[in-house]
């Protein structure tokens, strides 16, 4: 009952680390090794469908100088003028990875504290999360709205608390330079917070609310922020703000 499950395969993946070494397990577009980023296939189809380097592992894509790693990008043909701000937010995304020689690509299961994948862990937290979603009102919800199905597993995700916040990486014992908000730069990055609090995202929640003629506080917790909202009637609301993100 629980693998026929729809989320399933979600719940396993956010259970699962992409931890990136030498690049030589992780393909460079299809594979979702960036967290945040996600699949850089999906978005940059445009420079993907440009590139010379379709299903390569990521230590292809480049390789080790005496200054150490240097991507090396091929294309089919020059880049178009309005394709240039897109070629340089892809550059700032990949150039925040290091690639490191002397470590394999490796997936971690951050469901035991060993990283190590077990059948028995894995069945223990689909079934966990199963029963939990048959228990909870919030996500018998989410899956009646009539919106994009990646727009409802984002929405699930931000729930569940399952998003690469910089709070969640630290958990994970990633190593970050900061934890802090990249908008606001005063408060820790939470998924309450980057989504609902900062200074910086109110005027866009409130520039929103205004086109379904909303008015309200906050909740805390996106949980609670959720149910007011549908409830509330602004499902077409909800889905266009997830757009933005």
């Amino acid at each position: 009952m629980v693998a026929q499950h729809p989320q399933y395969g979600q719940i396993l993946e956010n259970s699962t680390l992409w931890k990136v070494g030498c690049g030589d397990k992780f393909k460079f577009w299809e594979d979702n090794w960036m967290g945040g980023v996600g699949k850089l296939i999906e978005k940059y189809l445009r420079l993907y469908t440009i590139s010379s380097q379709q299903n390569q592992f990521i230590h292809h894509m480049g390789a080790f100088k005496e200054s150490g790693w240097e991507w090396e990008f091929r294309w089919r043909r020059p880049l178009f003028d309005n394709e240039l701000d897109m070629a340089i937010s892809f550059l700032k995304d990949v150039e925040s990875y290091r690639i490191q020689l002397q470590h394999t690509d490796q997936w971690v299961w951050l469901t035991d504290s060993n990283g190590q994948y077990s059948v028995r862990s894995a069945y223990n937290v689909m079934r966990e999360n199963v029963v939990e979603e048959i228990q909870d009102g919030v996500f018998e919800e989410l899956w009646k709205l009539k919106v994009p199905s990646k727009v409802a597993t984002f929405a699930w995700r931000l729930l569940k608390d399952r998003l690469p916040t910089k709070v969640n990486l630290r958990r994970r014992q990633l190593e970050l330079d900061d934890f802090l908000c990249p908008f606001c730069i005063s408060t820790e990055e939470s998924a309450g917070h980057l989504f609902f609090h900062c200074d910086k995202i109110l005027p866009v929640w409130w520039e929103s609310m205004s086109w379904v003629s909303l008015v309200g506080a906050f909740p805390l917790h996106p949980r609670q922020h959720f149910l007011h909202h549908i409830y509330g009637g602004s499902e077409k609301m909800m889905a266009t703000r997830w757009k933005w993100w």
